[in-house]
């Protein structure tokens, strides 16, 4: 699966602490966003973060929030943290801040500081909130954004991961809005839901339709979220973590409006609603009913896998959406959607047209925003010498992601399958220097100060937070220096001898190679530094850098790699489950890092478990029900 993960915006460094204010406490349980959560979360967002020149050091960070957890909860997330930070299944390097653009030449756009940019995902969402309009000057009438796949090989089957159209921002609505500043929940798709200890209820949005006229029902929600789960979405941990076979009688329609989800035991409504909210509703029951049938009348375990490789490999080209663009064509360099008048909010849009170019490269998407090309981004990583040739006209803005590139290591190949190696990487990588220059001037990437799996340096989350009175025992590898001497008596225990300047075991070179994807330029330049830190320690390490589409549809969701670059964070949540769940529990642990259920760690707290044997997805189970 792939990752893009692009960013935006540039935005003053007050109105990011302003956010970041706002981000704080137990609240802090869930800035949700689209992406994120489960075994498909892998990529799509392209590259990495971004920033601004004019701030003030990002690090320079605010006043840290009290963490307003039960002590119950803040106790598995310190556990997880010190499980992570002793046995490195990934090793977080760096924590961004997305850049996102906006043109303000023709187009009425909120200000870089304004809550409104603070949604995630500002181009989709301000469209159809009347707050991305044309002027009444602008002789405009057509918004230009780019994406990442060739628009006619695109299609919109969101279960089909392979050239998933952008365009999808448009046409089809999400269940709900996250606000990432006030981390409210509004209605979209859902106009109204009701969480309770056994059920959750939803209610479709009236007036909703899809674009052949046909209303939005129940059941179009309900195939949404039988599709997600039978694919391996996460809410099924909630609804039937045992078998698949009773999603059938666990997802039911009350009425044409109504949806009930009957839960297998109580569960985090923070969790519940970050795992709902960025849906995007898919199903029209025409095109998607037959494998909603399949599925729930699958008589077995094969029969089920069966009906949802059918539904995988379906594809999509020519979609019946619910958003307020529809699809009218695509060829090689274009995808071009035109406003459905019949959407709910229509009224609110007063642009024909939008259309989304080819671009599969940063590069060049600078350069259309550089040149008026684009109208925007939401999410696109750019260096500070390019950011100083954007027109006035092009406002960037600050969005905390809660992610970052790491290094992810393949259990299954040597020699990273030695946590006394992956320590001994830690050690040896300048965090500091790999964030500083991946971030090209933007100070966009803070270093990862505690790898543990938690978020939030940019407002001392962790130090001061979910941490609070145990940081003391955690590991900081060293964050701003490469500490040899550490990572030599680790190698040295692990069997290796350093000869003529190498590192060797039994005459055998340590070699690691690390691949990722060279669209992510942002990511090129950061393991760059990290090669070099390797290299210069002794070991023979390489950067081998895929164009996207192999790297992430290929070698990463295969395993063929022995370090890969991913997001070693559940992005656009804050709250710590969903970070443990993507390290322990995700698709791409379990297949892509081929990561063990059991590891070897040292115990911090006592009550929580009482052998060095640990089984972190148990940990993260019962946090999901953990009293916040």
């Amino acid at each position: 699966m792939a990752n893009n993960h692009t960013d935006h915006e540039h935005q003053s460094i007050l109105s990011r602490r302003r956010f970041v204010s706002g981000v704080s406490l137990a609240g802090i349980a869930g800035l949700a966003g689209c992406g994120g959560q489960q075994a498909q979360q892998t990529a799509t967002e392209a590259s990495g973060d971004g920033g601004d020149e004019t701030d003030a050091d990002p690090t320079d960070s605010e006043t840290a929030t009290e963490v307003q957890a039960t002590s119950e909860a803040q106790r598995k997330i310190q556990e997880l943290a010190y499980i992570t930070n002793q046995t490195l299944p990934v090793l977080p390097v760096m924590e961004k801040l997305a850049q996102s653009f906006q043109s303000t030449d023709d187009w009425n756009v909120p200000g870089a500081d304004s809550d409104a940019v603070q949604t995630y995902w500002p181009t989709e969402w301000l469209p159809r909130e009347g707050q991305w309009t044309a002027t009444d000057d602008s002789d405009d009438d057509r918004l230009t954004f780019a994406q990442w796949a060739v628009p006619q090989d695109s299609q919109y089957n969101p279960w089909n991961g392979q050239n998933y159209g952008e365009a999808r921002r448009l046409m089809f609505d999400r269940f709900m809005k996250y606000n990432l500043a006030t981390q409210e929940y509004t209605g979209y798709a859902i106009q109204d839901w009701e969480v309770g200890e056994e059920t959750v209820s939803l209610t479709v949005r009236e007036g909703l339709t899809w674009h052949n006229g046909d209303d939005v029902t129940a059941t179009d929600v309900a195939n949404q979220v039988k599709l997600d789960i039978y694919n391996g979405g996460s809410l099924g941990n909630f609804v039937a973590p045992e078998d698949m076979g009773a999603v059938s009688d666990r997802v039911t329609t009350v009425d044409e409006s109504t949806v009930e989800i009957t839960l297998a035991e109580p569960a985090s409504e923070t969790i519940l609603l970050a795992y709902l909210q960025p849906k995007r509703l898919t199903a029209h029951d025409d095109s998607y009913g037959e494998f909603v049938t399949a599925l729930d009348e699958a008589a077995d375990e094969d029969e089920r896998a069966s009906a949802l490789s059918d539904l995988t490999n379906d594809t999509t080209p020519e979609p019946v959406g619910c958003g307020p663009f529809q699809f009218e064509d695509a060829d090689s360099q274009r995808t071009l959607v035109s406003k459905y008048e019949d959407h709910p909010d229509a009224d609110n849009i007063n642009v024909p047209e939008a259309e989304y170019l080819y671009k599969p490269q940063n590069q060049g998407r600078w350069n259309s925003l550089i040149n008026n090309e684009t109208d925007g981004s939401a999410t696109l990583f750019m260096p500070q010498n390019r950011l100083n040739q954007l027109p006035d006209s092009m406002q960037v803005s600050l969005i905390p992601r809660h992610w970052g590139m790491g290094l992810m290591f393949n259990f299954e190949e040597e020699p990273v399958d030695d946590v006394r190696v992956r320590k001994a990487i830690a050690h040896v990588v300048n965090r500091e220097n790999a964030a500083l220059n991946s971030g090209a001037g933007t100070k966009s990437k803070l270093a990862v100060t505690y790898p543990s799996g938690l978020t939030g340096e940019f407002n001392n989350q962790i130090e001061g937070g979910w941490l609070e009175g145990v940081v003391d025992e955690f590991e900081t590898y060293g964050p701003g220096e490469s500490q040899t001497e550490a990572a030599a008596s680790l190698l040295r225990d692990a069997g290796y001898e350093k000869q003529n300047g190498t590192w060797q075991k039994d005459g055998e070179p340590l070699e690691l190679p690390i691949k990722g994807p060279s669209g992510f330029s942002d990511w090129v330049t950061g393991v760059e530094t990290i090669v070099s830190n390797l290299k210069d320690f002794g070991i023979k390490a390489e950067s081998i850098m895929l164009d996207n589409s192999t790297y992430w549809g290929s070698d990463y969701s295969n395993g063929d790699f022995v370090v890969g670059l991913q997001g070693w964070a559940s992005y656009d949540h804050s709250y710590p489950y969903f970070h443990f769940d993507w390290i322990f529990n995700s698709w791409d642990a379990k297949n892509a890092w081929n990561l063990p259920g059991e590891f070897e760690s040292p115990i911090l707290h006592d009550e929580e478990r009482d052998s060095e044997t640990v089984t972190p997805v148990d940990i993260v189970d019962e946090l999901s029900t953990a009293n916040q």
